[in-house]
């Protein structure tokens, strides 16, 4: 049977899925590593553990196919903006630096005072952000001049892993974009950025698009990973991008909500200037001409987590989650629409700052205020922040016709009835366990001829979707308690000058 794997290698661990060409899972491994936290601001990684872990679950998956199995492709969905200098023989010369380190804030920003953040923007696709490689590569060269003199190249994830497997780098568009080196219009390395950074073209892999054959793994890697040698490497994607290839976001109207400790929306512009004008972190999608817009809304879905260990029974030893969270449900769905009057705000992240605020809380509690209130105003609290966000799409003329939603959230009987009610948005809940890995799957279908292009592989493969409607009944509900939700967010939520003042 031939078979496609699906890497992804993301921040905390990498999963390898086999599918057969129909889109089951035949095989799947995970291998979990660790954030290095030096000093404090510093996130770091062990580029071999990287490395270590696509070959351990390579082997994994290897270990449970039949004889008559054959992988004939393999593609990567990768953790993006994390930066491993290598030597000329592809050695790393110093940890990689991860998307979530802070260090080099100060250093970009006074190498693009002549420039401004807006240019940056527009040429990037992203806002000025501290702990992408463009920062990272200029701390480096100025903080490390021992080991960046013996650098010859930077790599990402993505170029690491394809250059470990095949010998040769390539980078793709989704994931180069989010360096903040590349010109988002073009889905090329851009010199005047390379030049702030410090570095030339020369010093990164060449870029080619999303479903592009690399090559073939050497007997090195093959004999290492346990991936035959004659299996296609194909160039993969950003694993959000990965994400809305599996579920269908990859035409405009459509937006992919990701629902996890963060709550991600990822929407396609009708054109690169529709998605600059959001506002939003725009890059290159693995649908060639295609763009889209990401916003995180934070660390919201830590609210749910904290309503189990702190309000209901969850938090101690030997409980079943899974039964507590059906508790909820069950509560949740007893209580009406605008939960009893209850507002909650959520304790991290919102629409205001994807990094997240440390209070929330609640308003309109009473006496007569019931555990399923206190659920469901958690829940349509996170809606609440997710409706302000898209909102402000919207009002920059990004059509969201329907949201396709994945992750924990979605699996739940009642709240993504809450989100489509809240939103005024049809909710779209695809059957697409571990999107991220299943979209590097069909991006390697793409490389190895059974798709077409990315769209026909997530077709394909879509299978079975359950679509929720916003109920017209609750709209003067929800309009009025989103009122209700802004007018009081200032009183509850405290901003950063507030809380430093305190």
């Amino acid at each position: 049977m031939d078979l496609l794997l699906g890497l992804d290698v993301g921040t905390t661990a990498t999963k390898a899925l086999a599918f057969d060409l129909e889109g089951h899972v035949v095989a799947s491994a995970s291998y979990s590593y660790g954030l290095l936290t030096p000093r404090p601001g510093w996130v770091e990684q062990d580029p071999e553990e990287l490395w270590r872990g696509v070959v351990e679950t390579s082997r994994a998956v290897a270990a449970q196919l039949a004889p008559t199995d054959r992988i004939i492709a393999l593609s990567q969905s990768s953790q993006a903006g994390t930066t491993i200098p290598v030597d000329v023989d592809g050695q790393p010369t110093y940890n990689a630096i991860s998307w979530m380190d802070q260090r080099g804030d100060e250093v970009a920003r006074r190498a693009l005072e002549e420039r401004g953040e807006e240019w940056v923007h527009r040429l990037t696709g992203w806002p000025l952000f501290s702990g992408l490689p463009l920062q990272h590569i200029a701390w480096f060269r100025r903080h490390q001049p021992e080991p960046f003199a013996r650098t010859n190249r930077f790599l990402f994830v993505n170029d690491f892993v394809g250059e470990r497997l095949t010998g040769r780098g390539c980078m793709n568009p989704a994931d180069a974009t989010i360096t903040q080196l590349v010109n988002v219009a073009t889905g090329e390395w851009d010199d005047r950025l390379l030049d702030i950074a410090g570095i030339t073209r020369d010093q990164v892999s060449p870029m080619r698009p999303s479903g592009h054959v690399i090559g073939t793994p050497t007997e090195a890697a093959s004999e290492e990973t346990g991936i035959p040698r004659d299996t296609m490497v194909v160039n993969g994607a950003h694993d959000q991008y990965c994400a809305a290839v599996a579920v269908g976001a990859t035409q405009p109207g459509l937006v992919m909500l990701s629902t996890g400790t963060a709550w991600v929306v990822l929407a396609v512009p009708e054109s690169l200037e529709v998605g600059l004008r959001t506002g939003l972190a725009v890059s290159c999608h693995a649908v060639r001409d295609r763009w889209g817009a990401i916003r995180s809304l934070g660390g919201i879905g830590t609210s749910m987590e904290w309503l189990v260990d702190t309000v209901w029974d969850g938090g101690g030893a030997g409980v079943d989650r899974t039964e507590v969270y059906g508790a909820i449900n069950a509560a949740v769905a007893g209580s009406s629409p605008g939960a009893g009057g209850v507002l909650f705000y959520p304790l991290a992240g919102g629409h205001a700052t994807m990094l997240g605020t440390a209070r929330g809380g609640f308003l309109g509690l009473s006496l007569s205020s019931s555990r399923g209130d206190v659920g469901r105003a958690v829940m349509e609290g996170v809606a609440f922040e997710l409706r302000w966000v898209l909102e402000e799409i919207r009002d920059a003329g990004l059509a969201i016709d329907e949201m396709r939603m994945v992750g924990g959230a979605a699996k739940s009987p009642v709240w993504p009835s809450i989100v489509a009610d809240v939103t005024n948005t049809p909710v779209a809940l695809p059957a697409v366990p571990e999107a991220a890995s299943r979209g590097a799957a069909i991006l390697a279908g793409v490389g190895a001829g059974v798709f077409a292009d990315p769209d026909a592989g997530g077709l394909a493969w879509r299978g079975h979707e359950t679509h929720v409607s916003p109920a017209p009944e609750n709209r003067c509900t929800y309009d009025n308690a989103f009122g209700r939700f802004q007018s009081g967010w200032n009183a509850v939520v405290p901003t950063p000058d507030a809380e430093a003042g305190s």
